[in-house]
């Protein structure tokens, strides 16, 4: 009975612990809403009355709307590629040996643990002396490099949780590689595949060391507009652009968080 109680009040005060240091990282978070929301021209508090007028300069300021734009493109194009590499490359690294598929993961993430202006540097130099340097196909095909790598290790884990036994069976049930692929464990590991492609979307998506070194003054995206504005000029649609990005983080979050579940219930199952 007294361990029992001993554990409870462990429990409670790690609960403490975990809502104290969330409040210490999210509430000043909050702090964005009402400068956001100001209707003076500063990023201050408390504010001088509430307006409208600083997201309605997002909306409808050419300037942004582009930014926002190409970072979409970047973001939908990164991902439909780093999907189709991601996934392959996972099987691929699946089906090696134990110790191969160890040395195979570390080299695949290697661009993750690599700091990114060195990255950035090494890609600038490669893509200039092949003459793509400052377009959008240099940025697509940095942020598909450090994107890649995270549907590699969310696909993995929910192969982790795939019996192979089942495409044993349908090739002895007559089923071609492709066919058995798609209808078998295809839909088994799809929760990887989609984290992954969430990942991968939002690693392009809010990426900005790359694109100031591989994009040009006609190629700018929405992290690099956000990037110039605090240099710049600190006015509240800075801090209306963040509240889109934190809105755009905690839905993928939520996505991915489901996803996990999903694939625990399934090993649970299993």
């Amino acid at each position: 009975m007294k361990g029992r109680a001993s554990g409870y009040g462990w429990t409670i005060l790690v609960r403490i612990a975990a809502f104290l240091v969330f409040a210490f990282l999210l509430l000043p978070l909050l702090v964005l809403i009402p400068v956001s929301l100001t209707s003076g021209t500063m990023l201050v508090l408390p504010t001088p009355g509430y307006s409208m007028r600083w997201y309605e300069d997002v909306f409808y300021n050419p300037i942004w709307l582009n930014a926002l734009r190409n970072s979409l493109i970047i973001a939908a194009v990164t991902m439909s590629v780093s999907l189709v590499l991601g996934t392959m490359a996972a099987i691929g690294i699946w089906r090696l040996a134990p110790r191969m598929r160890g040395v195979a993961l570390a080299l695949i993430s290697v661009p993750i643990v690599t700091p990114a202006v060195i990255a950035a540097v090494a890609m600038f130099i490669f893509h200039a002396g092949i003459g793509i340097g400052g377009t959008m196909t240099s940025i697509v095909l940095g942020h598909i490099a450090i994107s890649a790598p995270f549907v590699v290790i969310t696909v993995l884990s929910s192969l982790d949780v795939f019996d192979n036994r089942l495409m044993m069976a349908a090739a002895s049930l007559g089923a071609p590689p492709g066919k058995a692929f798609w209808n078998v464990m295809l839909p088994i590991i799809t929760p990887g595949i989609v984290s992954g492609a969430i990942f991968a979307f939002l690693t392009s998506f809010d990426e900005i060391v790359l694109v100031l070194f591989l994009g040009s003054p006609g190629m700018r995206t929405l992290p690099q507009e956000l990037f110039s504005g605090i240099r710049e000029q600190m006015t509240p649609s800075i801090a209306v652009i963040a509240n889109m990005l934190i809105v755009v983080a905690t839905a993928a979050i939520i996505a991915v968080e489901m996803l996990r579940r999903r694939i625990v219930s399934v090993v649970d199952r299993k």
